[in-house]
């Protein structure tokens, strides 16, 4: 196991090299916007580094993915992670999406699979994003078997992704508010733990999906579907079974072969579309977001 990590990390890092990132690049700054180019695009993520971080000691990494029109600052402050950072002792980094311009007022945004390949114009994020993990890996102590991936809205499409094609490299993923649409032709190469949190009144990603002819338009699945799909690429179960319940949310749990990797939901009755805290949706987000991280290495 620890040979497969170590391999993952080198790996990494082969790619991150190979598509700009030299090892002569400055040292990202902690607590700062820092840049990075990826194919030949100038690309921005904030990093957010807990006070009692040493480099003797390496730590976990949550990537954090801002929402439709959002961006890197915006999603630090409405999640929370940065506090949680530093009271649990992780590094958080928060990319930022690129501006497209297939509306006027040219949003932030993830290609995220689905109609998001149209509206990006096919945009490599990922390769982004594993390259900002390789320049992190090599400026920080990072604990390659704890590299996270979390995200609301157009970010939980994109964490999916994400999750699927570094499934090596993140040892798990939690979508926020934004089911699985990214198709593929092949299953992630990894098990990937996956805690997904979505509320039945979310008034934009809606919890039974969407259908439409539009092209502007987002086309998504019902959640359970998307996440029966999920659970079926890693051999699991594609029926839940709701594990616990009150007035406020249901936990559902698919059954893995070895209980590996772990696939849940929270299902909430209220939040709609909003990150979620115990005063608008009796769950809180960021808590439950990382307890489950923490309890989901990298095997």
């Amino acid at each position: 196991m620890k040979r497969s990590v170590a391999l993952t990390a080198i790996l990494l890092a082969t790619f991150a090299l190979s598509c700009g990132g030299g090892s002569d690049e400055p040292a990202p700054v902690a607590n700062s916007l820092n840049t990075l180019t990826y194919a030949g695009v100038a690309r921005t993520y904030l990093l957010h580094v807990p006070p009692g971080y040493s480099e003797r000691h390496p730590v976990p990494l949550v990537i954090g993915l801002h929402g439709y029109t959002s961006s890197s600052t915006a999603f630090e402050g409405q999640s929370g992670l940065s506090p949680k950072a530093d009271a649990e002792g992780f590094i958080v980094a928060y990319p930022d999406g690129l501006r497209y311009p297939w509306t006027a007022s040219n949003p932030q945004a993830w290609n995220a699979g689905g109609r998001y390949e149209t509206w990006t114009g096919g945009t490599d994020d990922v390769g982004f994003i594993a390259q900002m993990i390789g320049v992190i890996q090599r400026h920080y102590a990072i604990d390659a078997a704890r590299i996270y991936v979390t995200g609301h809205s157009n970010g939980s499409y994109m964490a999916y992704r994400v999750g699927h094609e570094l499934s090596c490299t993140i040892a798990a993923i939690a979508p926020h508010s934004g089911q699985l649409i990214y198709q593929s032709s092949t299953p992630p190469r990894c098990p990937v733990s996956t805690l997904h949190l979505h509320a039945i009144d979310d008034n934009a990603a809606l919890y039974d999906g969407r259908t439409s002819d539009d092209p502007n338009t987002l086309e998504s699945p019902p959640v359970e579907t998307a996440l029966a799909r999920w659970a079926s690429l890693f051999g699991c179960s594609t029926s839940p079974d709701v594990t616990f319940t009150n007035s406020d949310y249901s936990t559902l749990k698919w059954r893995c072969p070895g209980d590996y990797p772990t696939l849940e939901l929270i299902r909430t009755n209220r939040g709609e579309h909003h990150w979620f805290r115990t005063d608008n949706s009796g769950v809180a987000g960021t808590d439950v977001i990382w307890e489950f991280f923490k309890a989901h290495p990298k095997r």
